[in-house]
């Protein structure tokens, strides 16, 4: 299977669930997991492996396959590798140990990760998303304005709203921005991968 078919797949998602569940397609799950990188990269000259790794640690994740994803980025000791370890246990939701435990042990992982080259495309992203949301919701203000401090992506925002949105605090409209953005975030941080992976 070639990377393409993968990401063409997967962009065909309508949206993506805060947390990771079952596999949303156990089939295209189980073929990332027999493709060998060099099959999935077919084309394309990859001059690091573990920018390699991690982007198929991405595929995963955005096919919602928690358990491939996370055992992929336990062996990337990178801030990458830390970085998709973060969103791991972000989507993890009240699995093993629960939320509380997961969601601290994203900030772990994000703290690991420090500034990420993605982080400022990925903050575009999410203003965009609440751009278009417009001005009639209180939270999309309050949240553009936390994003606007600054010129870069704040992870552990992300994390925040993910306990508000678990707890009921935030309107089923604004848990679908969240999913939103973290779909964007998911789709720029695999292309910075792949694009990373093959440049040298």
């Amino acid at each position: 299977m070639k990377l393409e078919t993968v990401l063409a797949q997967l962009r065909q998602r309508d949206s993506l669930p805060l947390f990771a569940g079952e596999p949303w397609d156990p089939e295209l799950g189980r073929a990332l997991r027999e493709s060998p990188a060099e099959e999935l990269f077919a084309g394309r000259s990859v001059q690091n492996a573990e920018l390699a790794a991690a982007a198929i640690a991405g595929l995963h994740l955005w096919n919602d396959d928690f358990e491939a994803s996370h055992n992929l980025c336990q062996g990337i000791a990178t801030p990458t590798g830390s970085y998709w370890h973060g969103l791991c246990h972000r989507r993890e939701g009240h699995r093993n140990r629960g939320l509380e435990a997961n969601l601290n042990n994203t900030r772990y992982w994000f703290r690991q990760t420090g500034s990420h080259p993605a982080f400022p495309r990925v903050r575009e992203a999410a203003l965009a998303v609440l751009a278009d949301a417009g001005s009639g919701m209180r939270w999309v203000t309050e949240a553009a304005g936390r994003l606007a401090n600054g010129d870069a992506w704040d992870p552990f925002a992300m994390v925040d709203w993910f306990g508000q949105a678990d707890a009921g605090t935030l309107s089923p409209q604004t848990a679908q921005l969240l999913q939103e953005i973290q779909r964007r975030e998911i789709a720029i941080l695999l292309d910075w991968c792949v694009e990373q992976a093959v440049s040298g």
